[in-house]
């Protein structure tokens, strides 16, 4: 165990979670195409909505609190407070959650028109209120492994309850064929990894004599939430944007047309797993060599980061985009083949997304974690005022509209609010992340402005320097090698 306990460099954590992202990125695929095929495009709607319900609640619940270990927990681990830091954050987080999940079982007719239009699914709402307790003790257990850099275990916790939902949620509904047992299979799958994994951080980690002492700091919970209360905030406006395009699609056309927008949604969505990698790995790095004064290089890894990820991810969706119909088609059959007309404008959508998980990172660093919140702030109106005008009138791609140009308004301000606290933004940093614009081009236009961002990256340093591009095929031979060390 003590081996699986070791911390890992940035570009280890990156070999493990591609690891782990590629096997879910398989399970994935066949978990959707299941669910879609058995649901049909209404049920799936239904479905759609209900997995915005559980995390929505859940956000509130966890308080916020996962996210501030990654910044705190290498402070306390040094001072031998551990075991009494994980016990403060995690006992509090568990209590809330409770409290959440009652006021949750008293209403569930209530919440069911609110989120449904309709009273038809209270059951799907109580069963979706006990998932709540469970699935954040997993957000805290997985916060916790994050904030240690093991990210082999937090990404093996990931999988777990990915693998576990998605074999019987399969099972499930291919006996009952409804929403219901699918919610079940997710609940399931959180209450047994997070007995699992509690017993091994109770084990293995708290049980330490040198993480025993007492925290002595009078202000301590005012410290985790004047950092914690933006990771509240900021994913409840997440989440409304994320889900804007698919509540008012519900109300001005229905159901069906919800499930084939969704599918179209996650069908994109699925490369972003791979985009998000960077993400969930650089902030506990960075956050260290902040803390070693080493500013310059922080920010530059940034920009590095940004620029490298975003390529890669465009050069991926540009083969996803121009294979859109027949690849949908084969997966998820003719009914949801509708969706295609908006998979261009949510590769970017999806693309935008994962730049915003690592340009709030510089945020995180200074402690001014509520850039973030003040973006989709001014998101949010955004956000419902274009999918009212542009859904009634162009339906799908109303929405998707709505939900990119949202996106790029949001990444706009925080890239504002860095630059003004700091942050030394590359002006080719700026060029790329307007790249993935030529992804909603016709197949002509996209295969010919591909052919020049391949030009300029090679042949010129309008895109990437000498230093970036040496730098980036170091990483890359460091990673085969050590991929050749470990087989």
């Amino acid at each position: 165990m003590q081996k699986f306990l070791t911390k890992e460099t940035i570009i280890e954590s990156a070999r493990i979670i591609l690891f782990f992202t590629i096997i879910q990125y398989v399970i994935q695929i066949a978990r959707g195409v299941i669910f879609a095929r058995l649901l049909g495009p209404s049920e799936y709607g239904v479905f759609t909505l209900a997995f915005f319900f559980i995390p929505f609640i859940v956000t509130f619940a966890k308080l916020g609190i996962p996210s501030s270990y990654e910044r705190y927990v290498h402070q306390y681990e040094i001072k031998g407070e551990l075991r009494d830091f994980f016990k403060k954050t995690c006992l509090l987080t568990v209590w809330v959650s409770v409290f959440f999940t009652f006021c949750c079982l008293l209403f569930p007719k209530q919440i069911s028109e609110i989120l449904y239009a309709s009273t038809n699914y209270k059951s799907i709402i109580i069963l979706c209120a006990l998932t709540v307790p469970p699935y954040v003790l997993y957000e805290n257990f997985m916060g916790f492994f994050n904030g240690l850099r093991i990210f082999k275990i937090s990404n093996f916790l990931v999988f777990s309850q990915f693998f576990i939902y998605s074999i019987l949620g399969i099972v499930l509904v291919l006996l009952y064929r409804d929403v219901k047992s699918i919610v079940v299979a997710n609940l399931v799958s959180f209450i047994i990894v997070s007995l699992a994994f509690g017993f091994i951080i109770w084990k293995y980690i708290l049980s330490s004599n040198s993480q025993n002492s007492t925290i002595k700091e009078n202000n301590f919970y005012s410290k985790i939430f004047r950092y914690s209360t933006w990771f509240v905030v900021t994913p409840v406006m997440l989440a409304m944007l994320s889900y804007t395009d698919r509540f008012l699609l519900n109300r001005f056309t229905g159901l069906r047309e919800v499930g084939v927008y969704s599918v179209a949604m996650n069908f994109t969505g699925i490369l972003f797993m791979f985009g998000n990698i960077v993400g969930r790995v650089l902030l506990p790095s960075l956050s260290k060599i902040w803390e070693q004064n080493q500013r310059d290089r922080a920010m530059f890894m940034l920009n590095f980061t940004t620029k490298v990820n975003t390529l890669i991810l465009l050069g991926a969706y540009i083969v996803l985009v121009l294979l859109r119909k027949p690849v949908m088609s084969l997966l998820y059959g003719s009914q949801y083949l509708e969706g295609t007309s908006v998979i261009g404008l949510l590769a970017v959508y999806w693309i935008y997304n994962s730049i915003f998980w690592i340009i709030k990172g510089y945020g995180e660093l200074i402690e001014k974690t509520y850039f973030s919140f003040i973006g989709c702030l001014i998101g949010l109106p955004v956000s419902i005022l274009l999918n009212y005008l542009l859904i009634p009138r162009y339906n799908m791609i109303g929405a998707a509209i709505a939900s990119t140009v949202t996106f790029a308004i949001i990444l706009t301000i925080i890239f504002a609010l860095n630059n003004k606290s700091g942050m030394k933004i590359d002006y080719r940093t700026v060029l790329v992340c307007l790249l993935p614009g030529i992804l909603i081009l016709d197949n002509m236009g996209l295969i010919v402005s591909s052919l020049i961002v391949i030009v300029l990256i090679f042949k010129s340093e309008l895109i990437l320097d000498k230093h970036e591009k040496s730098l980036f095929c170091e990483q890359l031979k460091k990673a085969v090698k050590l991929k050749q060390a470990t087989t």
